[in-house]
């Protein structure tokens, strides 16, 4: 009887198609993860070249050396921060504006909301940020008090109660991811560099508007 060699030569050709099958399944797997990693990668890359970080600093001098109280918020970061809402703490309390921070804290003089000549409110210069897009690098005035002989005493209790300022500023990336953080003028208290990220920035209940 005739042997049917055909049949070894088939199982050569099945296990070697078979082979080549799995390789070429293996190298599509592997291009595919790398592919995904170097996404993956190409997307923390832009998030990274994008990342806003806003401060709240303050200064008590001009770059010549004169006297005077400046609060800025401050972007650190390394792309543009849109400030999406600001608030302002003094002893827990949240304030609307400058003015009434000041008064409250630091005995400002106000007569109905009406700034008198020769009083120590003239030297008082509030400002927002809520609502402003900053560059990496620059800052927003939000307080500016200057020191006179008028003005010693406030300015004094303002530098005292600025210790006890806290804030809380959410931001969001050219992406549109936010984050928000509570600060301090102390630099040094923990937390300050762990932003918690957030999908929208909400709405505070007392902005710091003016």
């Amino acid at each position: 009887m005739e042997k049917d060699s055909a049949t070894p030569s088939f199982f050569r050709r099945h296990w070697t198609d078979t082979l080549f099958a799995a390789a070429a399944l293996f190298v599509s797997a592997i291009s595919l993860w790398v592919g995904i990693r170097t996404e993956d990668a190409n997307e923390k890359l832009v998030a990274a070249s994008t990342w806003p970080f806003a401060q709240v600093m303050i200064d008590n001098a001009t770059p010549q050396g004169v006297p005077r109280l400046q609060f800025n918020v401050v972007n650190t970061g390394v792309g543009p921060a849109k400030i999406e809402s600001f608030e302002v703490f003094w002893k827990g309390r949240p304030f609307r504006s400058g003015k009434e921070l000041v008064t409250a804290c630091c005995g400002l003089k106000t007569t109905g909301g009406v700034t008198l000549p020769g009083s120590n409110n003239t030297h008082l210069l509030t400002g927002s940020v809520q609502g402003m897009i900053l560059r990496p690098g620059e800052s927003e005035a939000f307080i500016i008090y200057s020191l006179t002989d008028e003005t010693i005493a406030v300015w004094n209790a303002l530098n005292d109660a600025q210790k006890s300022m806290t804030y809380r500023i959410c931001y969001c990336s050219v992406l549109d991811e936010c984050w928000r953080n509570a600060l301090a003028s102390d630099l040094s208290k923990p937390g300050q560099l762990r932003p918690e990220r957030v999908k929208t920035c909400p709405v505070p209940a007392v902005a710091y508007t003016h």
